[in-house]
């Protein structure tokens, strides 16, 4: 089984969900991974989780609406957009919305259940370059990003390249990084 190393499409603190081999079958869903935002809430310093109150709202989730970064450079094969945004638990059983890019090399790259994107078909792009915005439509739970990779018929797995990660990590506030606010924002809070 082969496995590729992207470019991390959040400049945040991430989780992910890797779909195992056999969960699912069509290429760039076989193998996938799931991507979700975590943060410290810093009223709470106790744990990384990913929604804030009780995940009933979409705005509740450090996901939705994040921006989504080019995990290769390539060219935008297909966006796809479904209007309808889920309810968090609620899923819909319908395609969601999406970006395809296809690599230099034949490997090809689906990110889903993004929304507002900003590249269109045909338009080539650099690793690290915005594409779109974090959604939740189709078959999610949640607000998420979908990412399957593949090259012919062959489902890739998914890896960041940790690298990579650390040096965006260095380019980002350490309070961005782990909770989405500035250093200022968390003094404020910190003082009371």
């Amino acid at each position: 089984m082969e496995r590729i190393e992207l470019y991390p499409i959040f400049n945040r603190f991430t989780v992910y969900n890797d779909h195992y081999d056999g969960e699912l079958e069509e290429l760039g869903d076989a193998l996938g991974r799931d991507c979700m935002i975590a943060a410290f809430l810093p009223e709470k310093f106790d744990f990384a989780r990913e929604y804030k109150g009780d995940g009933s709202k979409n705005e509740d989730w450090f996901s939705w609406n994040a921006e989504v970064f080019a995990p290769a450079s390539g060219k935008i094969i297909s966006v796809y957009i479904n209007d309808v945004t889920n309810v968090p638990g609620q899923m819909n059983p319908s395609r969601a919305s999406s970006i395809e890019i296809q690599r230099d090399d034949g490997v090809n790259i689906v990110l889903a259940h993004i929304q507002n994107p900003v590249v269109s078909v045909g338009e080539e792009v650099k690793e690290g370059q915005l594409l779109a915005y974090v959604g939740n439509n189709g078959y999610a739970r949640n607000p998420h990003i979908h990412i399957g990779a593949w090259r012919g018929d062959q489902p890739l797995m998914i890896g960041f390249d940790a690298k990579k990660v650390g040096a965006l990590r260095e380019k980002t506030d350490e309070c961005y990084w782990i909770m989405g606010i500035s250093d200022a924002e968390y003094e404020k809070i910190a003082k009371g």
